[in-house]
């Protein structure tokens, strides 16, 4: 989706991940910002689509920033759990440098399904963690192998294979072995029915976290879409949390 559909007009940067590779990051600027929230992108398409799961904090005054992983969009190179790890932390510390250069009073790293492992998995090794005001994982899963079995599980024609998941892909980079490790507040949210990541995998997640935490448990929604449902609060339950950071 153009972000000139919903009345929006990104800045549009390049910054440069670890490797050299060159990711396209763009910035939606609130008025007066009260903060700024980086978006960790889920696994499907580009930030050109998943922008629009929160670019009603625009209007709300928080600045939205978002990019593209490596061999996403117009992001050079190809995916890997390495890079895309890599990825994250320039992606933090561009957005973190913004966040101070704007002079908002919170910086909140809101994560996505896969978004959501990237972004847990980098934030224990970023210099400024404990800055963070809030990290999110909406609809989220803390083990490649795991989301990986249930996929495979979930359909006929794989779930004979399904086991071969524990062998064939790797939990380098799972966010399940550093949540242990998050020093700042977390704000987990989940579907029930969700039909991509399994609910309970969310649930093992919010079990390994130490620190302050939240969960949301989003009825009657499916995957990443709490803030789209008809006749719900979450939006302004999500707005009070910020105002109380």
């Amino acid at each position: 989706m153009a972000p000139q559909r919903v009345g929006l007009e990104p800045e549009e940067t390049w910054i440069t991940s670890k490797d050299g590779t060159k990711l396209l990051t763009w910035a939606f600027r609130a008025q007066s910002p009260k903060g700024t929230i980086i978006l960790f992108h889920g696994n499907a398409e580009n930030m050109s689509s998943h922008f629009f799961n929160l670019a009603w904090l625009v209007k709300q005054e928080y600045d939205l920033l978002v990019f593209d992983y490596r061999g996403y969009g117009f992001s050079e190179g190809e995916p890997s759990q390495k890079g895309v790890y890599e990825d994250a932390l320039a992606a933090l510390d561009w957005s973190f440098k913004d966040h101070q250069s704007r002079q908002t009073k919170t910086f909140i790293v809101y994560g996505q399904s896969l978004g959501g492992q990237i972004a847990a998995r980098a934030i224990v090794d970023f210099p400024h963690q404990k800055e963070v005001s809030l990290l999110v994982q909406d609809s989220t899963f803390p083990s490649y192998k795991d989301i990986a079995f249930a996929k495979m599980k979930s359909v006929w024609l794989t779930w004979p294979l399904s086991p071969l998941a524990y062998l064939v892909v790797s939990d380098e980079y799972a966010s399940k072995k550093v949540l242990s490790k998050i020093a700042i507040p977390v704000l987990f949210m989940h579907a029930p029915d969700d039909p991509v990541v399994p609910y309970e995998l969310g649930k093992e997640g919010f079990d390994l976290v130490k620190s302050k935490k939240w969960w949301w448990k989003i009825e009657k929604g499916q995957h990443t879409d709490a803030f789209h449902l008809q006749n719900t609060t979450y939006r302004t339950q999500f707005l009070d949390l910020l105002a109380l950071l």
